[in-house]
């Protein structure tokens, strides 16, 4: 079991809109989230407590990971994170034009590994404004055998609604932050004679004063430019916090690092410190590549689908081009999800059989190019919001893709793109690519341009496209096609991952791989490029095509390396050479790449 972080702050990031000097600007801030940057950079190890949607932001998600904050408490639950609209005048004094709480109001002591009861600071940041949330998580954190030292922060518009309650909370803690205009307010005559701890009052640009028995100022660092003053306070608190957890000094961490901060817009300066550090989370295994390359020599042989044939379109079928491109489109997310976790895979009847995924939608658009041939005209995919509905009905009447919303959005988008570009549909399509010298890298060419098969950096869809045109019997691009790159769905980081190929090195991260939990854009984004490069190079390795690769993994992931029964590893023509490592999973990520 990992050491608990000695400092663990209680607060959620936000997505706020910013004004200075009227550039309007929208940053990523939240004083929990300033905070933990803030005792990060000050060289302390740091947890974060908080709710969160199941992807975050980019710069959120940056900073998580070995080297950075610890995610081990963040609980993924539908919802939205907080969010500010904040203008400053000429002064740099903030007024809040909008606040909404998101889910940070209702965090709890319950959200508190209990791993983490241990740490040497807690610091509960301004709960969805809210000190009686506040005041409930200290007393919940105590009950739950907390015995270290607590801290809190508190916010202008507390301490002129709610005074007696902030100075309830600035006596239950250790370390109180608030900044000069609020403890003018909150402490006109000073301290409480019985107050024992420390008070730290930021005041600007003249630095900070301490109470704690004594007043002690600290001037602040000269700061050449000041882009954005948001957080500035608490970076301050996050460096004091983070600097005295490490028993150095914590009023001049916290004003180096305040400074800092004013240099970028947001959180970004301090989060782009923290993210620097974050060590890599996962890393291609070469020994394992060149073992699995010798196996699948022999055994990948003839692996590769020739997507001809029920559910596929039947040679020669006219719409066959079209059935295939538009239902390539449509390959992901075929997976339900509660709770934060990987639920299962979609299932449905179609015709009186169950249909699992992806060979749902390949015999669904078959069916419906061969009841009614103008299902596929681009500029009725464009016009009618109901067509892919009625193209995905099941037996029940009902469309069962998870996430429906976005294959319907794509459809249309895709639809209106063809109309706009080419007149002759997915025929126009493929004799733009025959324009060229090389009609495969031609056609990957255009389907980055089109929408549902231009967002992903590694074009699964696209590259599936090129494979499965390239593959079929009417040698759709010429009878040499140059093959596509690495194909990367689930189905293939699975087996990368079990099979050893890839080897995840942040202990945090397996363990949600392993538990089927949700990734964020960052872990995702690492595992799949990773995975990625490992089958480019065990291509080469192997002396096998693209296609045989993908089709034995997607075969294997079918029949024997399975997503809801245990693998039978003895069957597997890989058995001896793979890492067998059965517990992993493919990381649990809603996307429309794959």
């Amino acid at each position: 079991m990992r050491p608990a972080p000695q400092v663990v702050v209680v607060g959620c990031p936000s997505l706020d809109r910013v004004v200075v000097g009227g550039t309007i600007r929208d940053v990523v801030g939240g004083a929990g989230f300033l905070t933990a940057l803030g005792a990060r950079v000050a060289g302390a190890t740091v947890g974060l407590v908080a709710r969160v949607p199941p992807e975050l932001p980019a710069s959120v998600a940056s900073v998580f990971g070995p080297g950075g904050l610890d995610r081990a408490g963040l609980t993924v639950t539908p919802g939205t994170l907080p969010s500010f609209h904040i203008v400053y005048d000429a002064r740099h004094d903030a007024t809040y034009v909008q606040a909404a709480a998101g889910m940070e109001d209702a965090l709890t002591a319950a959200d508190v590994p209990a791993a983490w009861l241990s740490a040497t600071v807690v610091h509960v940041a301004s709960l969805g404004g809210s000190t009686e949330a506040q005041l409930r998580f200290v007393a919940g954190v105590r009950a739950r055998g907390f015995r270290g030292l607590l801290s809190a922060g508190t916010w202008s518009g507390a301490v002129r609604s709610e005074p007696a309650r902030v100075g309830e909370l600035l006596l239950a803690t250790d370390f109180f932050f608030l900044n000069r205009a609020e403890a003018g307010e909150l402490l006109p005559d000073g301290l409480p004679k019985h107050h024992r701890g420390v008070v730290c009052v930021t005041e600007g640009a003249d630095g900070v004063a301490i109470h704690g028995g004594d007043v002690t100022r600290f001037r602040p660092p000269p700061v050449p430019d000041v882009v954005d003053p948001t957080g500035a306070g608490d970076s301050f608190c996050g460096g004091f916090l983070g600097a005295t957890a490490r028993g150095m000094d914590g009023a001049a961490a916290g004003l180096a690092i305040a400074g800092h901060s004013l240099g970028g817009w947001g959180g970004e300066a301090t989060a782009a410190l923290v993210a620097d550090g974050v060590q890599p989370r996962v890393r291609v295994d070469p020994g394992r590549v060149r073992t699995l390359g010798a196996a699948m020599t022999e055994v990948a042989a003839g692996s590769a689908f020739d997507f001809a044939g029920f559910p596929f379109p039947e040679v020669g079928d006219p719409a066959a081009v079209a059935i295939l491109a538009c239902a390539t489109m449509h390959q992901y997310g075929f997976w339900t999800t509660e709770g934060g976790a990987w639920a299962g895979p979609m299932d449905a009847v179609a015709d009186g059989r169950t249909w699992r995924g992806s060979e749902f939608v390949w015999q669904a658009f078959t069916r419906a190019a061969a009841a009614d041939p103008t299902v596929l005209d681009p500029r009725r995919m464009a016009e009618d919001p109901a067509l892919l509905d009625a193209i995905c009905a099941a037996d029940d009447g009902a469309n069962p893709l998870p996430d429906a919303a976005s294959h319907r959005a794509l459809h249309q988008a895709l639809g209106a793109a063809l109309v706009e570009r080419f007149p002759g549909g997915w025929d126009g399509v493929l004799e733009a690519a025959h324009g060229s010298e090389d009609p495969s890298s031609a056609l990957l060419e255009l389907l980055a341009t089109l929408p549902g098969y231009a967002e992903d950096p590694l074009a699964k869809k696209a590259r599936l496209l090129a494979l499965i045109l390239g593959a079929r019997p009417e040698r759709f691009l010429g009878d040499s096609p140059s093959l596509p790159g690495a194909i990367v769905d689930y189905h293939l980081m699975r087996g990368c991952l079990r099979a050893g190929l890839v080897e995840i090195t942040d202990p945090e991260l397996t363990a949600r791989v392993e538990a089927r939990r949700w990734v964020d854009v960052v872990e995702e984004e690492a595992i799949r490029s990773a995975c990625s490069e490992a089958l480019d190079a065990l291509e080469v390795s192997s002396g096998r095509t693209v296609g045989e690769i993908d089709g034995f993994f997607f075969r294997n992931g079918r029949t024997r390396c399975l997503q809801t029964s245990p693998p039978t590893c003895p069957t597997c023509p890989l058995h001896g050479a793979c890492a067998e490592r059965t517990d992993l999973f493919q990381p649990v990520f809603r996307t429309t790449f794959y």
